[in-house]
């Protein structure tokens, strides 16, 4: 019996005694052989898992208590460093996934450390099993080595706790590199560091997840306050909330003109605005009805002149129905009745009284004539209004008037004044213009066809010019209001008016009794447009004369005697009487 209690004591006694031993190795190793965890492992064993290192502290019961600590201690490190490993992969993963949201970490460390401290607590136990028959009771030196409080750690492990490294706690663990140490023994020390132990320079977890709280809240403000989706956002207690825009009610037609005109309400500016609005719609209106009017009426007026122009046209070939009679000594003519275009033409209008043509020109149109000279100032032959009207004979003028016996109920007048518009296009007398401007006109274009109801009639052009209509000066001469000549040398006072007036002068003799038409219409010569009128007059052919004897050699006249009008002009140009001047008669 005392030989078992010596055996015991003795195989107890160099138990404690390997103990101690282990503890000066260690002082002894970590000032002689330090080394680093990197260096010493393999890829091999870092694949280890925790049960493995387990079973293999199992199956060395027999190990020295040295090699128990290293492992212990290589299994801390390595469990940190796969535990900050890990929680650096999800947070990555986190990041990606939600890149707006600030990932809280703090919850992912608490978890891995209290099952990183349950695995540790574990292999303890077991180590506290393999060295449960040594006295001094061994387990609670080894459980000091993971609960032992910073007092207990500086004073048995004094060198070990100079020596502190941190694995930070989102990132892999991996070799410390330092550029600046001098010593290469502080590069590869083998630190361990307790799992409760906090190092001075390191921040306590519940610190650092406060912090992380902190700058989670200021990033999520920042976010708070940015536009959601470019609209705008209202803040309700701690609720981003966008803002939806309010969708404009259409508005219908109604609505969209009355919103046209000033409304009550409306500031003075905005009633200003619509109103200059609304009167240049009005003006724009105006203007295109008044310039697409005129454009119609052009239209209409030289068609409706064609249509009636092409009837008279077909049956124009037919001679007079006229003889001479002797009564009492004197040869009076006997229509039997009116030329057959005519008799058309009448049929359409009783108004028209003959045809006005001269070749080669835009004229060729009805002649009517009215009980006033207003009528057909804008009237067609068929009523209907129109701007370029239609050339009309003087109401004061008698031409062919013939009653139900045959004869003329009066003799013709002496002098036909026939009126028409200067149309811009040419129609009506628009084409007189041309005797005025073009030197060569009056030579191309010296005749004028006139037919009345029943007889054809052709004139030579003698003179032709400008008028002033209300002038009241010693230039005034209303050629228009003399119809017949009561005399010789009024007829001869008359016609040498006109020579004098006329722009071009030529060989066309004029005698007494030479019936007589004037073609008037406006012109725009003179400083006044609206005052100046072009005149043009011409006699009716004689019986076997040449046609255009005396109208192929025209010059210029150097001397034209002027309205007062046109010389307030013109101050440098002035009429002389006393030049020389052949009259006629």
């Amino acid at each position: 019996m005392s030989d078992k209690l010596t055996d015991t004591s003795s195989e107890a006694q160099r138990r404690a005694e390997k103990i101690k031993a282990i503890r000066r190795s260690i002082h002894s190793e970590a000032e002689v052989a330090p080394t680093t965890y990197d260096n010493k492992t393999t890829d091999s064993e870092r694949s280890e898992t925790i049960a493995d290192r387990i079973r293999k502290a199992k199956e060395k019961k027999n190990s020295t208590a040295e090699d128990i600590l290293v492992e212990l201690d290589q299994a801390i490190a390595f469990e940190k460093a796969e535990a900050a490993r890990l929680a650096a992969e999800k947070a990555a993963a986190d990041a990606k996934e939600t890149a707006n949201a600030v990932p809280d970490i703090s919850d992912i460390i608490n978890e891995i450390e209290a099952r990183a401290q349950d695995e540790l607590s574990e292999i303890a136990d077991e180590i506290t099993e393999d060295f449960s028959e040594v006295s001094g009771n061994p387990e609670g030196e080894i459980l000091d080595l993971t609960e032992t409080s910073e007092e207990q750690t500086g004073e048995e492990f004094p060198e070990v706790a100079e020596i502190e490294t941190v694995i930070p706690d989102k990132q892999i663990y991996e070799a410390p590199q330092t550029e600046e140490l001098s010593a290469e023994k502080a590069e590869d020390t083998v630190v361990f560091t307790p799992v409760k132990h906090i190092p001075e320079n390191r921040t306590p977890l519940s610190v650092r997840t406060e912090e992380n709280s902190t700058v989670r809240d200021a990033l999520e403000a920042e976010r708070a306050e940015l536009p959601l989706n470019n609209t705008e956002a209202e803040v309700q207690g701690d609720t981003v909330k966008p803002h939806k825009k309010k969708k404009k009610k259409k508005k219908s037609l109604k609505e969209r003109f009355l919103g046209l005109f000033p409304q009550k309400g409306d500031s003075m500016g905005e009633c200003i605005r619509k109103v200059v609005f609304l009167c240049s719609i009005i003006a724009i209106v105006v203007c295109s009805y008044l310039v697409g009017s005129y454009y119609y009426d052009r239209w209409a007026s030289k068609r409706k002149t064609e249509e009636i122009i092409g009837i008279y046209e077909i049956y124009d070939n037919t001679p007079p129905h006229v003889e001479e009679v002797k009564d009492e000594g004197d040869k009076r003519k006997k229509y039997s009745g009116m030329l057959d275009g005519a008799r058309k033409l009448y049929d359409l209008n009783h108004d028209i009284v003959g045809v006005i043509t001269i070749p080669d020109t835009p004229i060729n149109n009805p002649v009517l004539q009215a009980e006033d000279n207003v009528k057909y100032l804008n009237k067609k032959y068929d009523l209907t209004d129109n701007i370029a009207g239609e050339i009309f004979l003087d109401y004061r003028n008698h031409f062919d008037e013939v009653g139900e016996d045959g004869y003329l109920k009066v003799p013709n007048s002496d002098n036909l004044v026939i009126y028409g518009h200067n149309m811009l296009d040419e129609q009506m007398f628009g084409s007189l213009k041309y005797y005025a401007w073009r030197e060569n006109y009056y030579g191309e274009h010296p005749i004028i066809y006139l037919n009345s109801n029943y007889e054809r009639y052709t004139y030579k052009i003698f003179a032709f010019f400008i008028l002033d209509a209300e002038d009241e000066t010693d230039t005034k001469f209303d050629c228009w209001n003399t119809l017949d000549f009561a005399n010789e040398k009024e007829f001869y006072d008359y016609v040498n008016e006109a020579k004098r007036r006329s722009i071009r002068l030529n060989n066309v003799d004029v005698k007494y009794g030479d019936p007589l038409i004037t073609l008037f219409t406006c012109n725009t010569s003179l400083p006044d447009d609206e005052r100046g009128r072009l005149i043009i007059m011409a006699r009716q052919l004689r019986e076997g004369e040449d046609l255009l004897a005396g109208t192929q050699d025209s010059v210029a006249n150097t001397n034209i005697k002027w309205p007062t009008i046109y010389y307030e002009e013109h101050p440098n140009e002035m009429y002389d009487p006393n030049q020389e001047f052949t009259p006629y008669g």
